[in-house]
């Protein structure tokens, strides 16, 4: 019975204290430490692209085979334009964590054209982390004044939070409409009026 209730019974030498520390930790009132000194933008990445001529499966593999990435531009009304980019620009910005989704680029094409590019899709090779195909979206900003943008995360955030503040204020304008008193008073009949009258 003794050894029973030292195994189900908290021992004097220890504090009740690192039960309730996960109440702490993972409560609602812990707060996310935001640091101030971290960056909200980031700058517009200058990638050198070639027009490229090959295309289909075949042409994709050539183009892989040369050391270069196969892509395509798309959308803005635009038809599709295929290109090419040197995989080892690539391989730095995903060593670098700076090629990720929604993020937007300045593709030089043989320095004749140049688009805003964002990045909508990439695969990458399972083992490897090889880029296999990149797409991108064209973008209505002009590339000779479009330097820098806001960080994609806190552009999401702050649309979720200008859409969650819409649907309070929906939310109050119904809850303002069932307050209205709709309830039907009886009707007041002529003989009534010409009764008050004559009293």
């Amino acid at each position: 019975m003794n050894s029973f209730k030292s195994i189900t019974s908290l021992a004097s030498g220890l504090s009740q204290s690192i039960f309730k520390r996960g109440f702490f930790v993972r409560g609602r009132n812990t707060m996310e430490i935001k640091d101030p000194n971290a960056p909200t933008t980031y700058p517009i990445k200058h990638l050198y692209c070639f027009d490229r001529k090959v295309k289909g499966k075949a042409g994709a593999k050539l183009v892989r085979y040369n050391d270069f990435v196969p892509a395509t531009i798309t959308g803005g009304g635009l038809p599709l334009k295929n290109i090419s980019i040197e995989w080892g620009r690539i391989n730095g910005l995903i060593s670098s964590k700076k090629f990720y989704k929604e993020r937007k680029f300045l593709l030089n094409i043989d320095d004749k054209e140049k688009i805003i590019g964002k990045l909508s899709h990439a695969q990458l090779h399972p083992i490897t982390e090889r880029a296999m195909f990149i797409k991108f979206c064209r973008s209505a900003e002009d590339p000779e004044t479009f330097k820098s943008e806001e960080l994609p995360h806190l552009t999401r955030e702050r649309n979720r939070i200008e859409k969650f503040q819409a649907g309070r204020v929906i939310r109050r304008a119904k809850v303002d409409l069932q307050k209205i008193d709709l309830s039907f008073k009886p009707a007041i009949k002529k003989s009534d009026l010409l009764k008050d009258r004559l009293e």
